[in-house]
């Protein structure tokens, strides 16, 4: 099954854990490329709380719910209704 959700600049995904299967540490979408060598997408994340962290994944993986799941922004972040 091919999953199609779009990934944003500034969602957060928890990743999960190898061993326990449980959420482990939280990224941030910082920038979203795509790979001029292979042609696959890419995103850039960073570690919430440790700037200093960062990866860049494929956007399939990041989709891949065995090893991101999204998380919802912050309560003083989410958009308030008018």
């Amino acid at each position: 099954m091919k999953r199609t959700e779009k990934i944003e600049i500034g969602q957060r995904f928890q990743s999960i854990g190898t061993i326990t299967g449980n959420p482990a540490f939280t990224y941030e979408v910082r920038a979203l490329f795509r790979s001029k060598v292979d042609d696959v997408d890419y995103a850039r994340l960073v570690q919430i709380g440790e700037p200093t962290q960062q990866k860049s994944i494929s956007a399939a993986m990041l989709r891949n719910p065995r090893h991101f799941v999204p998380v919802a922004p912050p309560a003083d972040e989410r958009p308030r209704p008018a």
